[in-house]
């Protein structure tokens, strides 16, 4: 019992001082994270392009339609939320307006009005993702040479391994786990993104028809907060509903339009679409996602909020495929596929492998 509990003690410090050092080293771990995380989305793209020319070309035109994606959006954010910053001063004052006149009418404490700033928390808001996203251009050219190198080495890793390796079933179980890691990863980012652009657009789409400014801005802002898990689409969902009532107040029919689509849209899409398309792929506890958000954030801000979730799965299939971590990982499951017999790796021989990587090159 007390080698257990020494040993649970042990862990606790272990992921404390792990915490500290990757909030330290931010600059180089954050790039790295990103880079490794996007070359499992993109591996398959540079595999496409290979069939038609060399690799190292295709690795190259990846990385340009990357580049002009980005910043392609990265000028869309930077317009779109500069414009909104400009003009928050005039939806304060409506606010301001309305606030006053529902306190007049339903006689409520007027310390309500001098406990309501509204312009300052959506400011503030705006201020941290631009950070971020500054931020993340700045380490943009770290994560592309990242990613170039993951990219042109992937075909050879599972040679490596083999190399590293000596005994058959360590070489299976080693590159089962990173078959896993990549395969779920890739799938649930993909997914992911397809989902939150289907949201942005319906978003940006319902908000037009309802007459809302900057509705281009809000479907765009829906995409980005979508990779946060039940807090980014709750928060988006928040906000336009507020600017709805501040913008067309005292004309309900917007309002009302808002508050019955944008919900919907959210239960749809996030809570029945969502679920459905990753099924068992992704199969964490509500608790874990929680507390993944809270820890990542806590180490790399909102960006790491971002990362949770990929993170988390990481972790989870790791452990499951190590035989003193296998408790852990059960117990970040979300108990869904405890019924099912089939293993986390599926991965026959070595020599599967290497045909299959063959066939990739």
């Amino acid at each position: 019992m007390k080698i257990a509990l020494n040993t649970v003690l042990l862990g606790i410090l272990t992921v404390i001082a792990l915490g500290a050092v990757l909030h330290i080293l931010q600059p180089v771990f954050l790039p790295l994270v990103i880079a490794i995380l996007m070359s499992f989305v993109l591996s398959p793209l540079v595999t496409i392009f290979h069939k038609k020319i060399p690799r190292i070309l295709a690795v190259l035109l990846v990385i340009c339609i990357l580049m002009v994606s980005l910043y392609a959006i990265g000028w869309f954010f930077y317009s779109r939320i500069t414009t909104f910053i400009s003009v928050i001063g005039y939806y304060q004052n409506r606010f301001n307006l309305i606030m006053s006149e529902l306190v007049s009418r339903y006689k409520l404490p007027p310390d309500v009005l001098d406990a309501i700033e509204f312009s300052g928390g959506i400011r503030s808001g705006l201020y941290n993702i631009s950070i971020s996203f500054v931020n993340f251009a700045g380490q943009l050219i770290l994560v592309v040479f990242f990613i170039v190198f993951m990219l042109l080495e992937n075909p050879l890793s599972e040679r490596k391994i083999k190399m590293a390796f000596p005994e058959q079933n360590v070489q299976i179980r080693f590159a089962g786990i990173i078959r896993t890691i990549s395969t779920q990863i890739a799938r649930y980012l993909t997914i992911k993104l397809g989902i939150s652009i289907a949201t942005g657009a319906l978003v940006a789409m319902t908000l037009y028809f309802i007459g809302l400014d900057f509705y281009l801005m809000w479907g765009f802002l829906a995409i980005l907060f979508n990779f946060i898990p039940n807090i980014g689409s709750t928060i988006i969902m928040i906000a336009t509903i507020l600017m709805s009532f501040i913008q067309f107040y005292p004309d309900w029919n917007p309002i009302l339009a808002s508050l019955i689509f944008m919900p919907l849209i959210q239960m749809v899409l996030g809570n029945f679409l969502d679920p459905k398309l990753q099924g068992n792929q992704l199969d964490l506890s509500p608790v874990i996602i929680l507390i993944s958000l809270v820890f990542w954030g806590w180490i790399w801000g909102i960006s790491g909020m971002f990362l949770a979730v990929p993170l988390a799965e990481t972790i989870k299939i790791i452990c499951a495929n190590i035989d003193i971590l296998k408790p852990v990982s059960i117990l970040m499951s979300s108990g869904k596929s405890l019924k099912q017999s089939a293993p986390v790796v599926v991965v026959d021989s070595v020599e599967q492998i290497e045909n299959e990587n063959k066939e990739s090159s």
